[in-house]
């Protein structure tokens, strides 16, 4: 493989007279700009990103709030990094690392962990406005998000990045540092033990 091609920066002042949105530039290039000292251009790059973080920490601790927090953290630990970042069009690898760290390091406190599972198992409060339909549907992605706390962490971080963070087979592969054939059995894996799990729960 060969070595990764850098994105020179080019320089606020260019881009400014480009008169190019942030908004339309890309990741690499937002984080060279804040690099630089524009802060409106970190800002840009948590806008576009902070979604998909929040869904895939929100699946793999499970509690909302301690989600917020690493999302929080994670966005933070990349502000501290920029001095050292090279810019080489590979920014998603890096921000799902970082997560993947922020989320493990989170789940490692003992405490947080039965605060979380206390969450997931908590009786769901009665809401006589919401539709059946839509209670129905709340309470089988409520048990199917459980489900994958049945899951080796190997296979729900796969599962997870997969379908909650959009990643491609390749960008899975760089987070973990896995080969994609080996991204893709654990997908196949992750998939099988899950519906086998919702067969005998009747999902």
């Amino acid at each position: 493989m060969g070595a990764d091609k850098v994105i020179p920066f080019p320089g606020r002042k260019a881009l400014q007279q480009g008169n190019k949105p942030l908004g339309e530039l890309g990741d690499d290039e937002l984080m060279l700009l804040a690099r630089g000292g524009v802060k409106e251009a970190f800002d840009t790059l948590v806008r576009r990103h902070q979604a998909g973080v929040l869904r895939v920490a929100g699946k793999m601790l499970g509690r909302a709030s301690l989600a917020r927090d690493v999302a929080q953290s994670t966005f933070l630990e990349i502000y501290r990094f920029l001095p050292n970042y090279h810019a080489t069009g590979r920014f998603r690898r890096f921000l799902y690392k970082v997560l993947l760290n922020q989320c493990r390091t989170a789940r490692r406190s003992a405490k947080q962990v039965l605060k979380m599972q206390a969450r997931l198992f908590q009786e769901p409060q009665e809401n006589s406005d919401m539709p059946d339909e839509r209670i129905i549907a709340r309470e089988r992605r409520r048990e199917l998000e459980r489900l994958l706390f049945k899951l080796s962490k190997k296979l729900r971080e796969v599962l997870v990045l997969r379908f909650a963070g959009g990643l491609s087979y390749g960008e899975i592969g760089e987070v973990l540092d896995l080969p994609a054939g080996t991204v893709k059995s654990r997908l196949f894996a992750g998939l099988e033990k899950l519906r086998r799990l919702m067969k005998g729960k009747n999902i």
